[in-house]
C-alpha cells in the first residue's frame, strides 16, 4: 500500500517522464525510475517491431563489459514474448519456473524475481518494460508503479512522435490538428494514471493521509496537464529547439513546488551552457531529488536552488533552512544514491552537508567542457 510520500514521488516521476522531448532520455528515465520505485537491481525496456520482436533493447544495471560478454540482445521470445505479444503483466518469484522461460546465455547475470509490463502507444504495443532481482520478490505495489510508469512512458512516446510529425509539417492546419491530438492523447493517459492510483487507494476508507496524498496527486497531474498544453502549442515547424538549462530548472522548480507553501528561489549566474540531452537529464534529476527531499522531509521555511557556471564547469547548489538529517546514516529512500549516481555519471562530484540547526546543502560540480555557451 502506498503511503502519501510514495504517491507523490510516483506522480513526480511519471509527470517528468511524460514531459521528455528526447526519446533516449525518456526510455532511460523510465527504466531508472522503475528500478528506483521497485528496488530492483536490473531493468530494461525492449522496443518491438510490427511482428512483436525486439528491435531495440535498452538496459540499466548491467555494465557495458558484461553486456558485451552476453552477446546479442534478446529478440522477444519466451517470457518477454508473453508481454509484448499478448500485452499482459508477468510477475513471478522465480523466472525459471515460468512456462515461457527459455534459458539465459552463460555469461548472463543471475536473475530470479521478475516483473514485466507492456508499454502501449495508442493501444498498440510499443515494447515491454521489466525489472528483475528484488530481494523478497515483487509485490502488488511494485506492479501498480510499473503500470503507471508504462502509461506515462506511452504518453511521452506518443507526444514525441507527434511533435516530430509537427516539426515536419509546414501547413498550419495540420499543425493545429496534430497539437489537438497530442493534447487528447497525453491528457487521457495522465488521467489514467490518476484513476489507477485512486482505485488502489479506495480500500483505505477514512484514511485522512491517503486522501490528502490523492489531493496532492491531483494537483500534480493538473499542473502537468497545464504545462503540456503550453509546451505543445509552443512547438514550431522550424529546427528542433534546444532546451536551455536555466529555463528548464526554473520550470521544474515551479512544478515541484506547486503543491507546497514553501518558497523555492532560483538564482543563476555566469555563462550557463546548453547541454546535450543526457547531461541535461542528469542535472534535472539532481534538482528533482534535492528539491523534492527538501519540500517533503526538511520542514524548511525556504529553499534555494543556485546555478553558476563558467567555460569549464557547472555548480549546482540546493540549500534549505530545515531541520537537517544524519548524512552518514541516511537511507536510500532520500534519493541520495540517485543524486550521487547521476553526478558521477556526468563526471562530477557531489557534496552533502546537513546540520539540525542550519539545514541541508547539496552541491554538485559538473564539468561542461565542449558544451556550447549561451548568455540566456
Amino acid at each position: 500500500m502506498y503511503n502519501p510520500d510514495d504517491l507523490l514521488l510516483l506522480i513526480e516521476r511519471t509527470s517528468y517522464i511524460v514531459e521528455q522531448v528526447d526519446m533516449q532520455t525518456l526510455l532511460n528515465s523510465t527504466i531508472d525510475t522503475a528500478m528506483e520505485l521497485t528496488s530492483a537491481r536490473y531493468g530494461a525496456l525492449g522496443v518491438v517491431d510490427r511482428h512483436g520482436d525486439i528491435s531495440e533493447f535498452h538496459h540499466r544495471g548491467v555494465s557495458q563489459s558484461v553486456a558485451d560478454g552476453i552477446g546479442d540482445a534478446p529478440v522477444g521470445r519466451g517470457v518477454l514474448g508473453d508481454i509484448s505479444h499478448h500485452g499482459g503483466v508477468v510477475r513471478v518469484e522465480d523466472i525459471t519456473e515460468h512456462s515461457g522461460y527459455t534459458g539465459m546465455p552463460s555469461d548472463h547475470p543471475h536473475m530470479s524475481s521478475f516483473l514485466g509490463v507492456p508499454v502501449k502507444v495508442r493501444d498498440k504495443i510499443f515494447g515491454n518494460l521489466y525489472v528483475t532481482e528484488k530481494p523478497g520478490g515483487f509485490d502488488e505495489q511494485d506492479e501498480l508503479a510499473m503500470k503507471a510508469l508504462a502509461v506515462a512512458a506511452g504518453a511521452g512516446i506518443d507526444s514525441i512522435y507527434m511533435s516530430q510529425e509537427l516539426r515536419d509539417t509546414a501547413i498550419r492546419e495540420d499543425r493545429d490538428r496534430i497539437a489537438r491530438e497530442v493534447h487528447d492523447s497525453v491528457i487521457q493517459n495522465l488521467f489514467a494514471v490518476g484513476l489507477g492510483l485512486q482505485t488502489h487507494a479506495a480500500g483505505e476508507d477514512g484514511d485522512s493521509n491517503m486522501r490528502a496524498a490523492m489531493e496532492d496527486a491531483a494537483v500534480a497531474i493538473d499542473t502537468s496537464i497545464a504545462e503540456l498544453r503550453r509546451l505543445i502549442y509552443d512547438l514550431h515547424g522550424d529546427l528542433p529547439r534546444r532546451a536551455l538549462l536555466a529555463t528548464e530548472i526554473e520550470e521544474l522548480v515551479d512544478r515541484l513546488g506547486g503543491a507546497y507553501e514553501v518558497p523555492v528561489i532560483v538564482s543563476v549566474s555566469g555563462t550557463v551552457p546548453e547541454l546535450d540531452a543526457s547531461l541535461l537529464d542528469d542535472v534535472l534529476q539532481i534538482v528533482t531529488e534535492g528539491v523534492s527531499n527538501a519540500l517533503r522531509h526538511s520542514g524548511a521555511r525556504s529553499i534555494e536552488v543556485s546555478l553558476s557556471a563558467d567555460e569549464r564547469s557547472l555548480l549546482l547548489t540546493i540549500t534549505d533552512d530545515g531541520h537537517g538529517f544524519d548524512v552518514a546514516n541516511a537511507t536510500s529512500g532520500l534519493g541520495l544514491t540517485n543524486m550521487r549516481t547521476r553526478t558521477t555519471r556526468a563526471g562530477g562530484e557531489l557534496g552533502i552537508e546537513s546540520d539540525h540547526a542550519r539545514g541541508t546543502s547539496v552541491e554538485a560540480r559538473i564539468p561542461v567542457l565542449g558544451a556550447s555557451l549561451s548568455t540566456n
